[in-house]
């Protein structure tokens, strides 16, 4: 019998995980990744509270609200390190919001691995795979 694979992650190193949206089809198919969800470890939640905590209040909002809210509204895609996605909410400002996210688990779903935000000038050497039309 073929093992089914799941989008639901195992949590085998007692991390818990909250699933926060998924990549979407289009956007997967036009980047060549697969369209699969999101989650968020409180592993990785704790590290965005602990090392972006002042970046992130200065638009007013908890950690996991910041991240669901670049999930929501993000409208481009730059390669991060490795194989890493960095969805990115691109406005008027000078600066931009952030989250990197990396396949985990055998591949089968995205973890957002860190949130901040920073200056547009630092994506300039990083390459734009995507960006919403």
């Amino acid at each position: 019998m073929k093992k089914k694979l799941t989008t639901q992650p195992r949590v085998e190193d007692q991390r818990y995980y909250r699933k926060i949206g998924k990549l979407k089809k289009s956007v997967a198919d036009a980047i060549g990744k697969e369209c699969t969800n999101i989650y968020i470890s409180d592993n990785h939640l704790k590290h965005i509270f602990i090392k972006h905590k002042n970046e992130i209040a200065q638009v007013g909002l908890t950690p996991l609200a910041f991240v669901d809210l670049v999930v929501g509204k993000y409208n481009r895609i730059y390669k991060g390190r490795r194989s890493a996605l960095q969805l990115v909410v691109w406005n008027g400002s000078a600066k931009v919001v952030i989250i990197e996210l990396n396949l985990a688990l055998e591949n089968n779903f995205y973890e957002v691995v860190t949130a901040t935000i920073k200056r547009k000038s630092n994506l300039k050497d990083h390459d734009l795979l995507w960006k919403k039309k």
